[in-house]
């Protein structure tokens, strides 16, 4: 595969994803915050355009339009979100164990027929 398609792909999907998470609405917001600071900057000090620009009491249109638009898009997904796929058309079948066990088997010690002698009364010490 050519490297200029794969590194186009690849900037195609770092798009899909970007504009899935709304990118596009923390860009256009930054837009219309810079608009408004240059805005205000002009009848008014620099430190008064940036309380202006932030305060919240002072939106521009594009900010109502963003905020209007973002809050619709919010709604849709929603709506998404409760939609369920069905890829087969199968049941589940689940696996539930017996209660008891079927049949129990007898306990059988095959190693104590092998030892013949009792163990030594204390234990041996090391040398």
């Amino acid at each position: 595969m050519p490297q200029t398609i794969l590194r186009f792909s690849r900037w195609l999907l770092v798009g899909a994803l970007f504009l899935a998470i709304g990118g596009h609405w923390a860009v256009l917001q930054t837009v219309a915050w810079a608009t408004m600071l240059v805005d205000y900057s002009h009848n008014a000090s620099l430190v008064e355009a940036v309380g202006k620009t932030f305060d919240g009491q002072h939106p521009c249109q594009m900010c109502a339009d963003i905020q209007k638009n973002s809050q619709s898009e919010k709604k849709h997904e929603g709506v998404q979100l409760v939609k369920k796929v069905e890829l087969f058309d199968q049941q589940i079948v689940k696996f539930v164990p017996p209660a008891a066990p079927s049949a129990t088997l007898p306990l059988v010690d095959s190693f104590s027929d092998l030892r013949h002698f009792a163990p030594s009364v204390p234990p041996p010490r090391a040398a």
